[in-house]
């Protein structure tokens, strides 16, 4: 619907376009009259009308001044000046106003009529792109987080390669080359109802929604979606900021946030913040803020670099990691899965009864583990999610290390089933570039180098695969097309030793005779 506001001081004109309007216009409406250039003003901003049809000639302020105050208030209604064939050079100065067009008097009914229709298709395109925008926006403003979690845990936690940051600093508008984490936890506890768990995942729910608008008021930041019990923030920073700064920044932000989380939520909180790192580094800026997260106190902030060291404290067992993961890496599942549980014991041994402890542990191993195994792993996003779900409700502690142990194991066969796929691909790529270029001066770094594999490594995976070594394989194809080259009496030997790669007849003729017991003149006349 469009509003129309009619500004006039004749009862004739007012009437007439009346008419004309509710009689030939579809979907407008006249939503007042104003007959003096003060009340124009007055009945604008309270009725904020689509179309105002001003007269420039009206008592006291003339239409021309209205205009300029309503656009004050106002710059999105249009206006369309009716005025005598005298007045006309005030019409000039509607211009610069803006006003969208102007009518002679007496008016003319087509003329109204297609300059109003022409103005309300301009007033439904607009509204029309604004609600594309709008839309637009609801959608950017549901994607943005998501994407925002994904970067996070993708690019940072998991620690992928970031091949597009041109592309990430474009989505999010900030730069991101370097910054630092900051790990947010809320205090776990078990709910013994189902009340107390609906509880618990509102409370968890109002911490991320309060944290996330609070530490985007005060600095440009990717805020993941809650893990378990915790948030995970990456602040980016200019690269040329001092590190003390930065910390003392990072500090000053965080109380920030903890104040305006104790005066509206219940619960305890703390705070980590590591170190500013580049982007492709981040993962010790996340180790160092969780870390600071579970060597502080409750409502508390704490940098790693403030951290005072307890060597009473019992600590991870990290040469037992490095060890399980040596054994992932040589595909030693039975070793890996030992030291595994090995590692599995220490937690039940200093986490006690503490579950929820051993299923954030155990989901950090698998992170570590997947991130140290340097295998492809062709697994869905999903399909660890599902896995994850079902650790987390997991209700006994002896049922944890089973299920970890089976998903991994699972995951190491892929891992391995994929593996044979992809060398097997391998090798044949190998076989078809050696033999597209058998009768060139070919050698094993040529094709290790097209493989984009080391020479020495390509050199023992190809004699594992083929059963011989590069050079016997090589000639071997070289003296089967030697054979055939020489059933044609018109081809010299020596044309067919450079068409087979040997620029020396006389070595070639030395390889073949070595290969067939007899030399190429001789292989000749027997076959003829």
């Amino acid at each position: 619907m469009i509003r129309v506001l009619i500004a006039d001081d004749e009862h004739l004109s007012i009437d007439y376009l009346k008419l004309i309007i509710e009689k030939n216009i579809e979907d407008a409406e006249i939503i007042a009259i104003a007959k003096s250039g003060r009340e124009a003003i007055e009945k604008s901003i309270s009725h904020s009308p689509d179309i105002v049809f001003m007269d420039i000639k009206m008592p006291g302020i003339n239409g021309i001044e209205a205009i300029k105050e309503i656009r004050k208030t106002n710059v999105n209604i249009n206006f369309i000046i009716t005025t005598a064939y005298e007045y006309f050079d005030y019409a000039k100065d509607a211009v610069n106003l803006g006003v969208y067009d102007y009518l002679l008097k007496p008016l003319n009914k087509v003329k109204l009529i297609d300059t109003f229709n022409n103005l309300k298709n301009l007033i439904e395109e607009r509204r029309k792109s604004l609600q594309n925008e709008v839309l637009l926006r609801e959608k950017m403003n549901k994607i943005i987080p998501r994407m925002e979690s994904q970067f996070v845990y993708t690019h940072i936690v998991n620690e992928r390669k970031i091949r597009d940051l041109d592309f990430y600093e474009s989505i999010f508008d900030m730069k991101l080359y370097k910054g630092y984490i900051m790990v947010a936890t809320l205090e776990e506890y078990k709910a013994k109802s189902k009340e107390e768990n609906y509880h618990k995942n509102i409370l968890m729910h109002e911490f991320y929604d309060l944290f996330n608008m609070t530490i985007k008021k005060y600095t440009h930041c990717l805020v993941g979606q809650p893990l378990l019990d915790r948030i995970i923030v990456y602040v980016p920073v200019e690269k040329e900021l001092d590190e003390y700064l930065i910390r003392n920044i990072a500090i000053d932000i965080a109380n920030k946030i903890l104040k305006k989380i104790n005066e509206s939520l219940e619960g305890n909180y703390k705070i980590g913040i590591g170190r500013a790192y580049n982007i492709d580094n981040l993962l010790k800026s996340y180790n160092e803020a969780f870390t600071s997260t579970t060597l502080s106190s409750n409502n508390e902030i704490t940098h790693i670099d403030d951290i005072v060291l307890n060597s009473e404290i019992d600590e991870y067992p990290l040469d037992k990691e490095k060890t399980m993961i040596k054994y992932f890496i040589s595909r030693d599942i039975d070793g890996a899965i030992k030291v595994l549980e090995e590692i599995f014991t220490w937690m039940i041994i200093n986490y006690k009864d503490d579950i929820d402890k051993i299923k954030s542990k155990l989901i950090e191993l698998l992170i570590v583990i997947k991130r140290n195994i340097p295998y492809k792993i062709n697994e869905s996003d999903y399909k660890e999610q599902i896995f994850i779900m079902k650790l987390l409700k997991t209700k006994e502690v002896n049922e944890l290390m089973p299920n970890f142990s089976t998903y991994i194991k699972q995951m190491l066969l892929d891992i391995n089933n994929n593996r044979e796929k992809q060398l097997e691909g391998i090798i044949i790529e190998a076989i078809e570039f050696i033999k597209e270029n058998y009768n060139k001066n070919v050698s094993l770094r040529d094709v290790a180098k097209n493989l984009n594999m080391s020479y020495h490594y390509f050199s023992k995976f190809f004699k594992e695969s083929i059963g011989k070594n590069f050079v016997d394989y090589v000639t071997d194809i070289r003296m089967s097309k030697a054979k055939e080259l020489l059933e044609n009496e018109d081809y010299s030997i020596k044309a067919i030793s450079f068409d087979i790669g040997y620029n020396d007849p006389n070595y070639f003729s030395k390889i073949f005779k070595k290969y067939f017991g007899m030399s190429p003149t001789e292989f000749r006349q027997n076959s003829v």
